[in-house]
């Protein structure tokens, strides 16, 4: 059993403790002991985990808890971190109850990354090796397509190709880390690597490599701009992303501000503007179907190499049939937003613009009156211009930034006196907000003032929330206690835990009927997130807590009954020290 491997470290783990605890004046050396206690309470329980992918995870965040301290014992862990994925890859390709898509292991989704990454952190070339040693069959198969289009009808094309492209971004950017930590190998790695084509990674490998050999690196750049300039924007009818990506990121690089002594890596000038004339017709051919999410960007570029063709890219943004974030985008009236244009000079500008992008106008007008400490003739603005639920959003948005002025200013009992004027739904956050200013302004002055005000946020809430938003609402009150008054914040705190184990334990029971992707097994997946924080257990207060009263804290994460949940909080608070 891995408990019985563990055994002798988890002893001499605990050695220091007695050791380090007679020198708890020294802040440094309590912190390892706290860490080294939650390491022995993590090595003990992980054997004990249902699914092979959660041990995987949790190993490979032990393994660089420990690093700094013991790197050999840290690789044993990464090792075991590796074989645990392994296993489970096996398992789920021989046992394929759920679409391939559906299980993230058959398609090298969360765990994978997340293990390796961890373990590149550290040793990048350890993890180099284990990319190809961990893939699974779905990408074997999608790096060996050859790439072009195909002539027959498939389902899975787009999404092999996006499997490739992903798992070559990963390979890039180990690369990166490797070069970072092996120096004098650093060369070797960033040539081999850039030679094999392009990824987000592309552009910080060459500045890498320029700062070791230049002209290789001068070299490669124009290689690499070459088939860039000759790729595809477009893959099957559909935007390549990718490509346009490192574009995009390309001509950005190229363009921004430089001062006359900068030597820093530069792209050839002749090259981008072949790639820069390349994006502006593609832009202009699709930017109204597919090209919508360039907009911001490529204007910017068009500016610096193009200016002729500024005024026809913008007619295309304006003409785009987007919809949703995009939708209505003026580049010109973005760019007059983000000017410094005064509130008056807004206001005189308003009415040459169509009525749906006014709002944005008077918004912005009525911010900049506001930050000049009239809040009377912001309100007049929005008076004028807005009415009936537009009015009531607006005005409540302006009174939320004028009160978090006020805090800010120290202008407390004013701000105090707006926050109770709210709408009583909308009190408990600016009251949260406004108690933590009073206490940090003077901790031992004002400590009765800051617990009065969040008295009053607390009395906006159930004990006992009835659902996720009232949850959330309560654990903000409880962070704020957390920082001023720990007692009567762990006294909040410990009632709820079984009413958070209940949510808990039904969610798995849901998630797990409806075939969620949070929950294999009857166990959650460690990689996919805290989806358990949605009902309470959130690390954030956990942290708090344990500036405050550490031991307590460790005994309210022992409180919870699901193993993977007491694991990841307490890999979270281990990570802190």
């Amino acid at each position: 059993m891995q408990i019985m491997r563990w055994l002798p470290i988890l002893v001499l783990l605990s050695l220091p403790l007695f050791v380090l605890a007679q020198n708890a004046d020294d802040a440094a050396k309590e912190n390892q002991r706290r860490q080294s206690l939650l390491v022995a309470q993590l090595l003990a329980d992980i054997p004990n985990l249902k699914l092979g992918e959660n041990r995987a995870v949790a190993y490979a965040k032990v393994g660089n808890l420990i690093w700094k301290n013991d790197q050999k014992l840290a690789r044993a862990m990464f090792q075991d971190a590796v074989n645990e994925l392994i296993n489970a890859q096996m398992l789920a390709e021989s046992n394929q109850k759920r679409p391939t898509y559906q299980n993230e292991l058959l398609t090298g989704g969360s765990a994978r990354p997340q293990i390796l990454n961890t373990i590149a952190s550290r040793d990048a070339e350890f993890a180099l090796a284990l990319l190809i040693k961990t893939r699974p069959a779905a990408i074997v198969k999608a790096l060996s397509i050859p790439a072009g289009k195909s002539t027959k009808i498939s389902y899975s094309a787009a999404n092999f190709g996006y499997l490739a492209q992903n798992e070559f971004n990963m390979e890039q950017s180990f690369v990166r880390m490797a070069a970072d930590q092996s120096p004098e190998r650093a060369v070797k790695f960033l040539k081999e690597s850039l030679k094999k084509g392009f990824s987000n990674e592309t552009l910080n490998l060459l500045k890498k490599l320029h700062e070791k050999e230049r002209e290789t690196a001068a070299g490669l750049a124009s290689e690499i701009s070459d088939k860039l300039i000759s790729s595809k924007f477009t893959t099957d009818n559909q935007p390549n992303y990718q490509n346009l990506q490192i574009a995009i990121a390309f001509l950005t690089d190229f363009i921004r501000e430089r001062n006359p002594t900068d030597n820093t890596f530069k792209l050839d000038d002749s090259q981008m503007r072949k790639l820069a004339d390349k994006l502006f017709s593609y832009y202009l051919d699709e930017g109204g179907r597919d090209g919508y999410y360039l907009s911001h960007s490529i204007i910017q570029i068009a500016e610096k190499l193009s200016p002729s063709s500024v005024e026809q890219l913008k007619k295309v943004v304006k003409n785009s049939s987007r919809h949703g974030l995009y939708s209505n985008y003026d580049p010109d009236l973005q760019k007059m937003l983000n000017s410094d244009a005064t509130g008056d000079q807004l206001l005189a500008e308003a009415k040459k613009y169509p009525l749906d992008s006014r709002r944005q106008i008077y918004q912005t007008a009525a911010n900049k009156f506001l930050q000049q400490g009239d809040a009377g003739r912001a309100a007049d603005v929005l008076n004028e211009n807005f009415s009936d639920d537009a009015l009531d959003d607006a005005l409540r948005n302006l009174n939320w930034q004028h009160s978090g002025n006020l805090i800010a200013s120290g202008k407390f009992a004013e701000a105090e006196r707006l926050i109770d004027e709210f709408p009583e739904n909308s009190r408990h956050y600016p009251l949260i907000n406004l108690a933590n200013a009073i206490y940090q302004k003077d901790r031992v002055e004002n400590s009765s003032y800051a617990l009065a005000v969040l008295g009053k946020a607390r009395s906006l809430i159930a004990e006992k929330p009835e659902n996720a938003s009232e949850m959330g609402n309560l654990m903000q009150v409880i962070a704020a206690y957390a920082n001023i008054e720990p007692t009567e914040a762990f006294r909040m705190y410990e009632p709820l835990i079984a009413q958070m184990n209940e949510l808990s334990e039904a969610a798995i029971v849901v998630n797990g009927f409806q075939g969620g992707s949070n929950v294999r097994e009857g166990e959650f997946l460690m990689a996919q997130g805290h989806s358990y924080g949605f009902y309470g257990a959130d690390f954030s207060v956990l942290r708090t807590f344990a500036g405050n009263d550490f031991e307590r804290t460790t005994r309210l994460i022992d409180a919870f009954t699901r193993r993977e949940m007491r694991i990841s909080l307490k890999i979270q608070l281990a990570e802190g020290f």
